[in-house]
């Protein structure tokens, strides 16, 4: 399958490629970028790991991860959209972009467009948003999103809230 690429009002969602590896790596070293994820540590080997399995994870489930840039430099800034897990068979929106990026609603807008792409073009009936539960920033990208809280529950040894949006409820929102 060929990656598709997305462009927002400010934004350029496009296929992941080797050649980001430093750049992402640079953003994953960043003080508290990780803080609301399970405990990792990122080499830069790992990252080309991260870029490797979305690029595998688009060929065998048809959604992923792009490299999210902002349209004026074409600079990666981070990553948004989708993946299957499949410990629960549920579709889960994602977004993590630099610290210099954040409050600039970039993380709503590279959500919107990961979702759209989701119910339009994936055809998903579904899909989930999971965040830790201290972690406000996100609990306000997912809700500006039309995600609607459902639950709390252990992803990844940790307790996550578990935000939800279908697809016809995304159509009604859309139009607000």
């Amino acid at each position: 399958m060929s990656i598709p690429s997305l462009e927002t009002p400010r934004l350029h969602l496009r296929p992941w490629v080797m050649e980001d590896a430093g750049t992402l790596f640079g953003i994953l070293q960043e003080p508290g970028i990780l803080n609301y994820f399970p405990p990792t540590t990122f080499t830069l080997e790992k990252t080309r790991g991260y870029i490797d399995h979305q690029l595998k994870h688009w060929q065998e489930r048809g959604c992923g991860h792009w490299a999210v840039t902002l349209k004026d430099d074409r600079q990666v800034i981070g990553w948004a959209g989708l993946e299957f897990l499949p410990e629960t068979d549920e579709h889960e929106v994602a977004y993590l972009l630099s610290r210099k990026a954040w409050g600039q609603g970039y993380a709503t807008e590279a959500a919107r467009a990961s979702l759209a792409y989701g119910f339009e073009t994936a055809a998903l009936s579904a899909i989930i948003g999971l965040v830790h539960p201290e972690n406000i920033g996100s609990i306000r990208v997912l809700e500006k999103c039309g995600l609607s809280f459902i639950d709390r529950k252990v992803y990844w040894g940790m307790e996550m809230c578990r935000y939800r949006g279908d697809s016809g409820e995304q159509a009604v929102h859309k139009s607000r």
